[in-house]
């Protein structure tokens, strides 16, 4: 009787702990895509002119790429010296596609009239998908962001290292992921209703936060190599 009561109590204790660990990686994961940025803003501007199948597509995409990046991460910089590595080639990727992204989005607003999306406007990305796809694959930032959460945790003594934990971890990660970027694509397709208006604005507004954004990353990746020739 005492051990079929000790194994009850262990048994609600695990899933307490994997329950908690599942609800910090929500946590982080949704105030984490909360902050304006070129994805949610991307979810946005793609609900409002493509409707909320290809905005949840491009959603989907983003979420998949995050829990990539966190599945990788978990097995920690030492074994796969993975966090610098990654940096390095992303920074310039990034930067060039998000530059291009700005581009194509002055163009849109010079050219076009009427309501169209980024994903219609690039030739070599027809799908809101792939568009999700790249846009967080070149996403340079979720690399020590993650890095730096699972420390955290781990320290905390939150994240275990076992199949499990990490399991609950990459559900709370993805759902949180989600229902950040479902906020700006409801508020994009039921709040933003008379978008073709603003649709000049808009694509103007777009192309402004594509083009700070890579040169922010610009600015990352000059710092790194100053730091490189200094050491």
């Amino acid at each position: 009787m005492a051990f079929l009561f000790g194994s009850i109590l262990k048994g609600n204790t695990s899933m307490v702990k994997m329950a908690k660990v599942g609800l910090a990686g929500l946590l982080i994961s949704f105030l984490g895509a909360l902050p304006f940025g070129t994805l949610n803003l991307t979810a946005f501007d793609i609900s409002a002119t493509q409707g909320l199948e290809a905005a949840y597509g491009f959603a989907l995409a983003v979420v998949l790429v995050e829990l990539a990046v966190v599945r990788l991460t978990l097995f920690g910089s030492e074994k796969l010296q993975f966090g610098e590595r990654a940096i390095q080639y992303l920074l310039p990727l990034g930067i060039l596609l998000l530059m291009y992204l700005s581009i194509t989005s002055f163009l849109d607003a010079s050219n076009v009239v009427g309501a169209s999306s980024k994903a219609e406007i690039l030739p070599q990305i027809k799908s809101t998908f792939v568009l999700g796809l790249l846009l967080s694959a070149l996403n340079p930032l979720q690399v020590p962001f993650w890095f730096t959460w699972n420390k955290v945790l781990e320290g905390k003594g939150i994240l275990e290292s076992s199949k499990s934990h990490h399991l609950f971890y990459l559900m709370g990660i993805g759902l949180g992921t989600m229902v950040a970027l479902g906020v700006f694509i409801l508020a994009g397709k039921y709040i933003f209703n008379n978008y073709d208006q603003y649709n000049r604005m808009t694509n103007i507004l777009m192309g402004t936060i594509y083009l700070g954004f890579s040169f922010y990353l610009m600015f990352l990746l000059i710092k790194k190599r100053i730091n490189y020739k200094i050491q």
